[in-house]
């Protein structure tokens, strides 16, 4: 098993468990368009209507300082702050600065990412998350990513307010 924070990353996107992670990955996927990541312009948001709850979107034009965008209100009621606006690294999670690698390194390569991870909660319950990172943009350059956690099971367990800290 994974330390807490390390991610483990899956070779493929079939490996994922997570059903809404894999048909989120199928819809990034179909945007492609047989380039390597979709183009912004194949990104619509009402076809992705019945992920935004769970979805954050992530600036990355500068791959050194990732910015949380937008982030969906299932995040949000979770964490119970919105992180819209916030550079990844000043995020209040203990496993920001691997966050803030991972979005790096999608954001470089342009080739998305998805695995798992153990986290935390403020309350020491410890969880395991699937994640998929999907970069899309224009002109072969990733502008931004499309990141989904499926916290599904944290929430079932959760108490209001289920910060990472």
């Amino acid at each position: 098993m994974a330390e807490d924070g390390l991610p483990v990353f899956y070779d493929s996107a079939a490996a994922l468990q997570s059903a809404r992670l894999r048909q989120l990955h199928a819809q990034w996927e179909g945007g492609c368009a047989g380039a390597t990541f979709p183009a912004l312009a194949a990104i619509d948001p009402v076809e992705l209507k019945q992920f935004l709850t769970d979805l954050v979107v992530v600036d990355v034009r500068d791959p050194d300082h990732p910015k949380f965008r937008l982030f969906g209100s299932g995040y949000r009621e979770f964490f119970s702050q919105d992180f819209s606006g916030t550079e990844v690294r000043a995020a209040p999670f203990p496993e920001a600065d691997a966050i803030a690698a991972i979005y790096r390194e999608v954001a470089l390569s342009g080739a998305p990412r998805c695995g798992w991870y153990r986290w935390q909660s403020e309350h020491g319950v410890s969880h395991i998350s699937e994640f998929v990172v999907l970069p899309y943009g224009d002109q072969g350059k990733v502008e931004r990513l499309l990141v989904m956690e499926d916290l599904d099971r944290a929430r079932q367990g959760a108490s209001p307010g289920g910060s990472r800290r």
